[in-house]
């Protein structure tokens, strides 16, 4: 058994993977583990590198979602599928009936969703420091998705200099450069400001009692995001005012 430790990212494990795979070593013969841990990181020859198959771009665009993933499973299911396109069958994905395939999509899809989230329930508030004016926001994403997701906010909000501050890594925004740093606590999370009154008169203004589901709400707005929206604690009034029995608690966390 080969014990590799990687950091937890793609570019670290496809550096492992590329000379497992010039090796030929087999799936069952890695164990994959974080690299605080103690293991041995495998090292490849310039000649074995040049030996390293062709790859897939179809595959390296799932597996870069895949490495996003929570589940520290990814890294061995990952270099399976790796080994087999490689070795087996270069078109293994189009097989959907596969159980690995079929594994890898679902976690590739819950990355997906992830980012989706991330980029609906982030609220910013804004912070002066030094007569500079700086939006912070905190957010807990499911999976290490900071990275993903962060180029929306550039794109959306590049005027402003902003930081989401999570507990899966941060991204902070000066204007001209993507800054990722290491995650922190919910201690480090902004207070209240100005902008909560703007967001609680926007959802007021779009609450549809008479479209109102709550298991739909639910689902669409996990109550675990409740405590970092400003408007979630108009959600138990107004449903209360729709004339439902089913109102969520802000207080539970799922």
């Amino acid at each position: 058994m080969i014990q590799v430790a990687i950091n937890n990212d793609f570019a670290s494990w496809r550096g492992a993977a590329r000379a497992l795979l010039a090796d030929r070593i087999k799936p069952g013969d890695v164990l994959w583990t974080d690299r605080g841990q103690n293991g041995l990181f495998v090292s490849r020859s310039e000649s074995a590198e040049k030996a390293t198959p062709l790859i897939p771009k179809a595959f390296l665009d799932l597996a870069e979602a895949v490495a996003c993933h929570s589940d520290p499973s990814k890294w061995g299911l990952l270099y399976s599928l790796l080994f087999r396109v490689a070795k087996d069958n270069k078109h293994l994905l189009e097989i959907e009936s596969d159980p690995e395939v079929r594994q890898a999509r679902l976690m590739e899809k819950a990355v997906n969703r992830d980012v989706h989230k991330f980029h609906a329930f982030v609220r910013f508030r804004r912070l002066e420091i030094d007569d500079l004016e700086i939006f912070t926001a905190w957010y807990e994403p499911q999976h290490f998705t900071v990275e993903r997701a962060a180029p929306f906010f550039m794109q959306r909000f590049g005027e402003m200099q902003f930081s989401i501050l999570t507990p899966h890594g941060c991204v902070h925004w000066n204007k001209k450069d993507l800054v990722f740093s290491e995650a922190v606590d919910r201690s480090k999370a902004p207070k209240a400001d100005e902008m909560e009154d703007f967001w609680l008169l926007y959802y007021r203004s779009i609450f549809n009692p008479f479209r109102l589901k709550v298991k739909t709400m639910k689902k669409e707005l996990p109550i675990r995001h409740w405590a970092t929206l400003p408007e979630a604690i108009l959600i138990p009034e107004l449903v209360r005012q729709a004339g439902r029995e089913d109102v969520p608690s802000i207080n539970h966390r799922s």
